[in-house]
């Protein structure tokens, strides 16, 4: 991975009270990160622990914005153009004769979420090849005519690259992005059942990686001086290509997809994959639950900021307050930078607050707890305490065990070798990297989990009974269900 220069604030005309006002302001909405540029230069980053600035991220719908760019490679290599006909690229899919709309749809339509489609397709159930599912739909409105944020049409764009060149966009990017840029080798991108990258979502970066993104496009598709990506690219996908204003008739699906409430931000134009910002020329990839790539081609800055966040449009709002007013700002506050990066390296999300021990149990003890059948499919679930030790949990699913320690006052990090046949929006437990922190208050234990490689951090509350357990576990974000209550008894195995 090839790192980016750094540069102190004040070196690159930002004032650092500012940055500090800003990351102060993102304390307790569950922000992971966040990493800002100005002249090509890294002038502030942090990282709430237990996250980490060389862990992947999921980007979820910041995903579009490198589908987006693949497109761009395709056009500028003259594979395809923005006004071919998705059906005259796939015209081998689909075995009877598609409804009008959709023979009309083009690949600028994709582009723009402007597909004429009504309503979100859960495409993750519907089958083996989620392209025909797709191309075979029913398509109410006439494409180009309306914005209408449908997330699943992207994978359109994902398989157009595959029949085009036989690359898999992740295949097909690495020689033209990643590897020009110098992204992480640890970058990975889900694939659907029939083997393509998800496009809409699923891509795993770093910070540093969605930066050099940023930049690639904030320098008008240049890296080191070397046209990358053309800038007639940059200047069409950057644009504003359509009209999102009455974006608030899609209050409800955004809801649902994680934006939370749309602010102007969500109503100030839409480009190829990019949302429009309400600062002057400021553009970002947008992925639910704060997942953002900013570019602000005024200001010559880039954000990258990685979170779990409810209302992602709070984050928006907290950057243009405090980030704007110190660009350029006539009083720099030169004291202040060693105060900004100090607090930077000490960056944490809250711990566990409580006791150690519990008040009525002895500080050394096992048991193990058979679940009645629960949404979270937990089949058992055992504590562990120790006097010489950290306590542990382990939770049995059906598809395999997390055994984890748990820190007190400070988060724990673990291999848990749990892996859920790989990240789905439908786990309620995720991956094999978790951090933990535990404490009692009163007769409850509360164990938080922090999935490092994801926006969640999640909350179990235990209480223990004579020869039972109850218990709620708590998502900070989710789609759909975000409490589930799991009842056990005790197992009669010797503990």
């Amino acid at each position: 991975m090839e790192l980016l220069e750094r540069a102190k604030a004040t070196e690159c005309g930002v004032d650092p009270e500012g940055i500090l006002n800003l990351y102060k302001t993102l304390e307790g909405m569950n922000v992971h990160s966040v990493m800002i540029t100005r002249h090509n230069k890294v002038i502030a980053e942090g990282w709430w622990a237990p996250y980490r600035k060389d862990e992947n991220h999921i980007l979820y719908s910041v995903s579009k914005s490198f589908v987006g760019t693949a497109i761009g490679f395709a056009v500028q290599e003259g594979l395809l153009s923005t006004e071919d006909y998705v059906l005259d690229i796939f015209a081998d899919v689909l075995p009877s004769c598609p409804c009008e709309n959709m023979k009309k749809m083009k690949i600028r339509h994709v582009l723009t979420m402007s597909t004429g489609q009504k309503d979100e397709r859960n495409i993750f159930h519907e089958g083996e090849s989620w392209l025909y599912s797709l191309l075979s739909a029913y398509v109410d409105n006439e494409p180009g005519e309306t914005f209408r944020y449908i997330s699943s049409s992207t994978y359109i764009l994902s398989a157009v690259i595959w029949k085009l060149t036989g690359q898999t966009v992740f295949e097909y990017l690495k020689d033209r992005l990643f590897e020009p840029l110098g992204f992480s080798e640890h970058i990975w991108w889900e694939k659907s059942p029939e083997g393509l990258n998800t496009g809409f979502n699923g891509f795993n970066a770093t910070a540093e990686d969605v930066t050099k993104l940023a930049l690639l496009y904030l320098n008008m598709g240049k890296w080191k001086e070397k046209q990358i990506l053309s800038e007639e690219w940059v200047k069409e996908a950057s644009g504003i290509q359509i009209d999102n204003r009455d974006n608030d008739r899609n209050q409800e699906l955004g809801y649902r997809q994680g934006f939370g409430t749309f602010t102007e931000d969500y109503r100030s134009g839409y480009g190829y994959l990019f949302w429009h910002c309400k600062p002057e020329g400021s553009y970002r990839g947008d992925g639910i639950f704060g997942q953002l790539c900013i570019i602000m081609p005024k200001q010559d800055m880039t954000i990258a900021v990685a979170a779990g966040c409810e209302e992602p449009g709070k984050i928006l709002e907290a950057i243009w307050n405090c980030l704007l007013p110190a660009v350029d700002a006539p009083h720099m506050h030169c004291d202040m930078e060693e105060v900004l990066y100090e607090a930077l390296e000490n960056l944490k999300l809250p711990v566990a607050a409580g006791e150690k021990y519990p008040p009525s149990q002895e500080k050394e003890w096992r048991q193990k707890f058979l679940m009645a059948e629960n949404g979270m499919d937990v089949q058992s679930l055992e504590l562990e305490f120790r006097k010489d030790s950290l306590p542990v949990i382990t939770i049995e699913t059906s598809k395999g065990k997390l055994r984890a320690k748990i820190g007190y006052l400070e988060w724990e990090e673990n291999e848990t070798g749990y892996d859920p046949e790989g990240f789905s929006c439908d786990n309620v437990i995720f991956f094999h990297r978790v951090a933990c922190t535990g404490a009692w208050k009163g007769e409850e234990y509360v164990v938080k989990f922090a999935y490092t490689e994801t926006p969640f951090v999640d909350i179990l509350r235990i209480r223990l009974r004579e020869n039972s357990m109850e218990g709620i576990y708590t998502h900070t974000v989710k789609y759909g269900k975000k409490e589930y209550h799991i009842l056990g008894i005790k197992s009669q195995e010797e503990t």
